[in-house]
């Protein structure tokens, strides 16, 4: 039986969802209601992620399904997954449990496919999916290979003739080649490949088959340990298929269809993978994929995002920018699809209400440090802090947080703002105590995250000392690191009755001065001296080097950087702009900031505005003027995109802090296109 989105369905999800609005029936509606295979293309702030969770909602009104088989959704971050858990969860539970599936999309590939394929394969289930694990776990491997100056060669004096091939470099940099090379480079675990760059490096029938060898085994014994990088999912799943094809049939039966969003951040591994499972001629599953290619800046900025939409459907207009905003950003786009994508300002004005034109703000390197204030005295002088829409916050961002060389005079987050990323991570594993206590989540209303970033703590010691614990998994006992589950299952059993309940007392006293009282030195003492005591007798560990190192002091996060942001009565956050991409603001002020030659953003698009296709003409077109971009370049398209992203954030006012000497010659171009040129800064002297 063909399934269809009730009208009725619709109205509640309208009520639920947009106040009681109506979706519009051009473009909303007509998504919602379509239940076939296509792509979505939608602009910044066109409600796709609203439009995707009503046509959940009314989905979920028909589940279960006849047949058994329910919804997947997937998207690339975990922020809009707990955006969609956040929305919906509490008017449609049943979305959320068997057969349905909501997450990212490396948790599904995890929990589907490359965790029963590590234990079919190398015995044990995941424990860490981390990238900086491995990384740790590459830096100790270089540090115990041997050089060897005679013949043969051992594998890091090989290593280092094959990752410095014909380049001029010091042995020490040449040696810092090798360590990247270790952290960064691939295994492909069906053709037994070393790869690198993309590049073939060893195989497993090369003439250099031993040096191969000898990476494999130190690769899959810590695949036997349980730790993968997330691109090691990826591979484990390929084989996964390749050798147990059933499973596709097997989820193609349980999901009846998928809904992918944020499409253009994925690569094309992960595109691969969804399709190889969901997307062939035996397939009755329904694919729907969501994005805008002119936002992929999640990794590495491309000219071409890995996604290639098909059968394209469009959401053009914004409910988040207004005219003259759109107007704008429109000029940004680099990806038009035949210009059936368009960036329309759709934002109804309240009553009295005047459009703000976006606001260029000149700034010098003597004056940076009042950019906030500047911000500021703009925002009060629209009054935007007094207005409803403020509760979507105001915030400066810009393309470059912290740089390695900031002593160089160039521009980041840091230098003008003593922005800290460290303090903005939403990571769950780290390389001290200190930061466990620190770092954890701290969106999440509970005490979930805190409890479970001091857990995961817990076993990364576990996991330093070598201790492991003997599982029965699929009647075969095998010797596994503890999971968080299995560390309290085991202070229940290998303790008194008393000693556990005292170790959840503990673990809630722990968590409860972090998130209410923001007790973190005095809790990381306590933590320390239980790990010291009760702890290391109960799981009878020493406390070796690399556990002392781990939980030897505290550092406070947010003075690591020695600069404290200055405090201001509107709440105005720093951030960069991935850190932002998918949020709305009220108000926001993208900083110009250094991050590769041309240096900074205004100068990136002068460059690269020079439209090879009619040279002869020598035609120049600068979307900060309001004209349709026509960038070539590696840089221009970067600073083209990160632009496009961080402009489309507010729903009100838009800021572009720039150095007055970037731009001082094109000031008519600026007012032609109807920026409101702010140049108090550029005028100031440093006392």
């Amino acid at each position: 039986m063909k399934i269809e989105i009730n009208n009725t369905h619709i109205n509640e999800a309208e009520k639920i969802f947009i106040n009681g609005n109506e979706f519009d029936k051009t473009e909303r509606i007509p998504f919602i209601k379509n239940l076939e295979t296509c792509d979505l293309l939608a602009v910044p702030g066109s409600g796709k992620t609203t439009a995707l969770m009503a046509k959940l909602y009314c989905l979920s009104k028909q589940l279960p399904f006849k047949d058994g088989s329910g919804v997947l959704v997937l998207a690339h971050t975990n922020s809009t997954v707990d955006e969609i858990e956040r929305e919906l969860k509490k008017h449609c539970p049943n979305l959320f449990e068997y057969p349905n599936f909501i997450g990212t999309i490396q948790s599904f590939v995890n929990k589907f496919l490359a965790n029963p394929a590590n234990f079919i394969k190398y015995g044990s289930y995941i424990a860490k999916n981390d990238d900086d694990i491995f990384k740790k776990e590459a830096l100790d491997y270089y540090f115990s290979l041997k050089w060897k100056k005679t013949e043969p060669k051992n594998l890091v004096n090989k290593l280092y003739g094959v990752v410095n091939i014909g380049k001029d470099i010091d042995f020490k940099i040449g040696c810092e080649n090798i360590k990247e090379f270790l952290r960064f480079f691939e295994f492909d675990i069906i053709n037994r490949k070393i790869i690198y760059n993309g590049k073939t490096i060893y195989t497993y029938n090369g003439a250099s088959q031993r040096y191969y060898l000898e990476i494999e085994q130190w690769k899959e014994g810590l695949l036997k340990k349980g730790i993968l990088t997330y691109k090691d999912s990826f591979n484990l799943s390929k084989w996964y298929l390749q050798n147990f094809p059933r499973i596709k049939e097997q989820l193609q039966h349980r999901f009846k269809y998928v809904f992918i969003d944020e499409m253009q951040d994925l690569e094309e591994y992960q595109i691969d993978i969804i399709d190889n499972i969901f997307f062939n001629e035996e397939s009755q599953t329904i694919v729907q994929r969501i994005g805008d290619p002119n936002q992929s800046i999640y990794n590495k900025v491309k000219d071409e995002c890995d996604w290639k939409p098909r059968n394209i459907k469009y959401l053009n207009g914004s409910k988040r920018l207004s005219p003259k905003n759109a107007e704008l950003i429109n000029c940004f786009t680099y990806k038009n699809e035949e210009d059936n994508f368009k960036v329309i300002g759709k934002r109804k004005l309240l009553k009295d209400e005047k459009e703000i034109h976006p606001h260029l703000v000149l700034f010098t390197k003597e004056t940076k440090e009042q950019l906030k204030s500047k911000f500021e005295e703009i925002i009060k002088n629209y009054n935007l802090h007094n207005i409803e829409a403020k509760k979507k916050g105001f915030k400066i961002i810009g393309w470059t947080g912290e740089r390695t060389n900031e002593g160089d005079g160039n521009l980041c987050l840091h230098t003008i703002f003593g922005y800290n990323k460290l303090s903005k991570t939403r990571k769950e594993d780290f390389d001290s105590l200190s930061k466990y206590l620190q770092l954890f989540n701290h969106e999440k209303e509970t005490l979930e995250s805190v409890r479970k970033s001091i857990l995961n703590a817990l076993i990364s010691i576990l996991r330093f000392e070598e201790k492991k614990v003997e599982k029965k998994i699929r009647n075969k006992s095998i010797e596994r690191f503890f999971t968080k589950s299995d560390l309290i299952e085991y202070i229940k059993n290998h303790s008194d009755i008393e000693a556990y309940e005292n170790f959840k007392d503990k673990l809630f006293g722990w968590c409860f001065d972090l998130v209410s009282k923001k007790n973190h030195m005095k809790t990381f003492n306590a933590v320390k001296d239980f790990i010291e005591n009760e702890f290391k007798d109960w799981f009878e560990i020493k406390l070796n080097p690399k556990t002392q190192h781990f939980i030897f002091e505290y550092v406070d996060e947010k003075k690591i950087k020695n600069k404290k942001i200055v405090e201001d009565d509107l709440g105005i956050e720093i951030a960069t702009v991935h850190s932002v991409k998918g949020q709305t603001h009220c108000a926001t002020m993208y900083v110009e900031t250094a991050y590769k030659k041309p240096i900074y953003e205004t100068l990136k698009l002068k460059e690269a505005s020079l439209n090879k296709s009619i040279k002869k003409q020598q035609l120049k077109t600068i979307p900060l003027y309001k004209q349709k971009q026509s960038c070539e370049t590696p840089t221009g398209i970067e600073a083209l995109k990160m632009m496009y992203v961080g402009f489309s954030r507010p729903t009100h006012l838009l800021c572009f802090a720039v150095l007055e000497e970037n731009v001082k010659d094109d000031l008519d171009e600026y007012k032609s296109a109807d920026w409101i040129i702010n140049d108090d800064l550029a005028k100031k002297i440093k006392l």
